[in-house]
C-alpha cells in the first residue's frame, strides 16, 4: 500500500499554486503539508483524494495511476476536509454513524463511546451539532477516525480549533494508526505536528 506523486502541478484561477511535487508515502508514515492559509494545501489534499485532477504530473495508488486507480484509492480512504461535514441536526454519535454510512462502514456503540471519551465529547453525546461550538463540531467530525478501518487518512487542518486535550488525543490517534501500518496526509499552517516525533515527510511552501 503506497501513495506516490511525481511531477505533480496544481493551479487555480489561471496561476500556479505549486509545481513539481514528488513523494512516496509508505505504510507507517505520514506526509505533512505545511504552508500559509490560501497557498493551496486544501487543493493538494483534494487532488490526493482523487477529487480533482492535477494540471500536470502523475499520482499513483498501489502502483496504479489515477484516474484508473481512483475507485480503489477512495475505497481505502478516510477524508476530513476543511469543513466538518457534520449535520447540525444530529448529535455526535449519530454524526459518526452517518459519516461512516456514506462510505459503507459501520461501528459498535462501544467504539463510538471510546471515541467520544477520547475527544472530551462524552458530556455532549445528546447535543445536536447546531448547538455545539465550532471546536466541538470539529471534534465530532474527527471522532470517525477512532472507528474507521480505512488505511489511508487525509486530514485537512485537523487540529484547527482544538484545545490542548483534543490536540493530544488526535496526535495520539494518528500515532496509533501509523504504528498499525496505516498512513496519513496531514495539513497544518503551524509547527504543531513537527514537534510530535511522528515519522513525517514534509512538504512546505508559501
Amino acid at each position: 500500500m503506497s501513495l506516490a506523486a511525481e511531477g505533480l502541478a496544481l493551479g487555480r484561477g489561471g496561476r500556479w499554486l505549486v509545481r513539481d511535487i514528488g513523494f512516496e508515502l509508505a505504510p507507517g508514515h505520514a506526509l505533512l503539508v505545511q504552508g500559509s492559509n490560501g497557498c493551496g494545501k486544501s487543493t493538494l489534499l483534494r487532488t490526493l483524494c482523487g477529487l480533482r485532477a492535477p494540471q500536470a504530473g502523475t499520482l499513483r495508488w498501489r502502483g496504479r495511476a489515477l484516474p484508473q486507480a481512483t475507485a480503489d484509492l477512495q475505497a481505502n480512504l478516510a477524508y476530513l476536509g476543511h469543513a466538518d461535514a457534520t449535520s447540525g441536526e444530529l448529535a455526535p454519535p449519530e454524526n459518526v454513524r452517518s459519516l461512516l454510512a456514506l462510505t459503507g462502514e459501520a461501528c459498535t456503540d462501544d467504539e463510538i463511546d471510546a471515541a467520544l471519551h477520547a475527544l472530551g465529547l462524552a458530556a455532549y453525546r445528546h447535543v445536536r451539532g447546531r448547538a455545539l461550538s465550532p471546536g466541538l463540531r470539529r471534534r465530532a467530525a474527527l471522532a470517525r477516525f477512532w472507528v474507521t478501518r480505512r488505511p489511508l487518512w487525509v486530514l485537512d487542518e485537523p487540529l484547527a480549533g482544538l484545545d490542548d486535550h483534543a490536540t493530544r488525543a488526535v496526535v495520539d490517534r494518528v500515532r496509533t494508526h501509523l504504528r498499525a501500518g496505516g498512513c496519513a496526509v496531514l495539513s497544518c499552517h503551524t509547527d504543531t505536528w513537527t514537534r510530535t516525533e511522528l515519522p513525517l515527510h514534509r512538504l512546505r511552501w508559501s
